[in-house]
């Protein structure tokens, strides 16, 4: 059979479910059209903006933030601006301020843009005083390795050809990686350890 890499046809051939898997993974998820509406949230980005859904990305948002986002969203449709990371700031339920780094990418239809996929990066985790002080994953040398070439994408067969390992020790590292992150797949342990600091997102530089 011949090799696809297409994702819409792998995902027919697979009939795979990736929106019941994105509702899972505990990284909060949207999707905007070309208007700025929200049409999609999973359930980490919904417990993040509950009744969301439905409303521009701007009613989100702390008033500070509209000016310059409508610009960045605008610049966006028009296909002027690069789908690279930027700050914003949420506007709470409580009318508090929450603080994300928004890693997106454009949806399109042929040529044209029709909206935009997203997730957010807290910049002041939602955690309790006992989560603060808690420690990072405690993981190898070899499971850091392994999560680095998860992150850039590698599938367990490439992983193994470029550690000189077998696909199943290939296995079990990646086995313990997500046992260490507390992650159901490995798109959800790559996602935590984005927002955990273990790997950078495209185009980040280490301080």
């Amino acid at each position: 059979m011949a090799e696809t890499t297409n994702l819409s046809e792998q995902l027919k051939e697979l009939g795979g479910d990736v929106h019941a898997s994105l509702e899972e993974v505990s990284v909060p998820m949207y999707v905007l059209d070309r208007k700025g509406r929200i049409r999609w949230l999973n359930d980490s980005a919904r417990a993040l903006l509950p009744e969301a859904t439905g409303k521009n990305f701007t009613d989100v948002l702390a008033p500070d933030q509209i000016h310059p986002a409508k610009r960045h969203f605008a610049l966006r449709m028009l296909n002027r601006e690069a789908f690279d990371d930027h700050e914003t700031v949420l506007r709470t339920s409580d009318g508090g301020r929450h603080g994300v780094e928004i890693s997106s990418v454009p949806l399109r239809k042929g040529h044209r843009i029709v909206g935009v996929f997203g997730v957010m990066k807290s910049r002041r985790p939602a955690v309790d005083r006992h989560q603060e002080d808690a420690p990072a994953p405690a993981l190898t040398a070899r499971q850091h390795e392994v999560l680095r070439l998860l992150g850039a994408g590698l599938n367990t067969r490439q992983m193994a050809d470029q550690m000189g390992l077998s696909t199943e020790t290939v296995r079990n590292h990646v086995r313990a990686v997500l046992a260490g992150l507390g992650a159901r797949s490995r798109l959800e342990a790559v996602l935590l350890a984005h927002r955990q600091g273990l790997l950078e997102w495209p185009g980040e530089t280490a301080d």
